[in-house]
């Protein structure tokens, strides 16, 4: 089992570890055994894992988009009162995504925060909403809008999760792996490139590459940027456009579909407006085509489409706020783009 130390804030009180390996997980949620300690699942998971799931103090949730909602953060919150949670109690999240993010929230909140773990069993959640602390709902049409920033005590990453993914969920998580390798390290997206079969074979190696990579990477922008202030605003890269394809796809688009999508077109903008150069758009449409992504997304509500833009939180009064691969391997921060100009890109008028 492999172990990652990371720092993840200034305060040494609020570091913590991420451990990666694989086997361990069974081991570990039966170290779970206090009575301050509850439990957030998702359904899925607790029925493909029902032999290593606990039997009590347990909360299942159906993970969709569509109940990253205030009513779903009201639910969580009475199953904790209810069980007698108190500010000593622990909630341990196991699930993809949008476990960790309503689940996070749920704990950053109730009483005004308790401890929370995270067990991710996605590949997406493992190389990105896991760590760093971001928790949060979507509200109104806009995504993950209301939230705050709330680090875990731990998060333990088994790879053995990664075995009963569906491809089409498998392939969710590749898009935000490729995007570290597009903003932070030109080899590393070349890597995945010439590595695309193993990639997609769930190669043991590379998988424990690929998410030590990106768990690192991570680790070492939330140091330097736990608020998102300035740098960890790069890994939005594909994420604006991303947010407006998924909403404008009523969520039928998954996350990291759109993320790959959003990466290709917000390149093909900065391209566009001497942003970026054209290398930077070859480069990311050679890896996401290798992978089988869309590169193109046809508008079905332009209103619906736009909206989600303007509420995205990347958004102020000056603008949109992109960020974009200057070059491969490079990330930069472009702000008070206008909606206009943007509208102009997808619409030509």
């Amino acid at each position: 089992m492999g172990r990652v130390f990371v720092d993840l804030k200034k305060q040494v009180d609020d570091s913590y570890e991420i451990t990666i390996g694989s086997g361990f997980i069974a081991d570990t949620v039966k170290g779970f055994n206090s009575g301050s300690d509850f439990f957030m699942i998702d359904d899925n998971v607790f029925h493909l894992y029902s032999d290593i799931m606990p039997a009590e103090r347990v909360y299942r949730f159906r993970a969709d988009e569509h109940n990253k909602t205030h009513e779903s953060v009201v639910a969580v919150l009475g199953f904790l009162f209810r069980g007698e949670c108190r500010r000593d109690g622990r909630l341990i999240l196991i699930g993809g995504g949008i476990t960790g993010d309503v689940g996070g929230f749920v704990a950053a909140t109730y009483m005004r925060g308790i401890s929370f773990v995270q067990i991710p069993t996605t590949l997406l959640s493992m190389v990105d909403s896991s760590v760093g602390g971001k928790t949060g709902i979507n509200f109104r049409g806009a995504k993950n809008n209301v939230g705050v920033f709330a680090q875990p005590k731990h998060v333990y990453i088994d790879m053995d999760f990664l075995k009963t993914l569906t491809d089409e969920e498998y392939l969710n998580g590749v898009a935000e792996v490729i995007k570290y390798g597009m903003v932070y390290d030109a080899d590393f997206l070349e890597y995945l490139y010439e590595n695309r079969d193993r990639v997609l074979a769930r190669d043991t190696e590379i998988l424990d590459y690929m998410v030590t990579r990106c768990c690192s990477f991570k680790a070492a922008v939330v140091r330097a940027d736990e608020k998102e202030q300035g740098e960890r605003a790069l890994l939005n890269f594909g994420h604006t456009f991303a947010h407006a394809i998924e909403t404008d796809s009523d969520h039928r688009i998954k996350h990291g579909f759109a993320v790959a999508t959003g990466m290709y077109l917000e390149t093909d903008y900065a391209v566009k407006h001497k942003l970026a150069e054209a290398k930077a758009l070859e480069d990311i449409g050679r890896v996401l085509k290798a992978y089988g992504f869309d590169l193109t997304y046809d508008i079905h509500d332009k209103e619906v489409f736009f909206g989600a833009m303007t509420a995205d939180k990347k958004a102020d009064r000056k603008g949109l706020t992109l960020a974009i691969a200057p070059k491969t391997g490079t990330g930069k921060l472009v702000k008070n783009i206008s909606i206009a100009n943007v509208t102009e890109y997808f619409t030509g008028s």
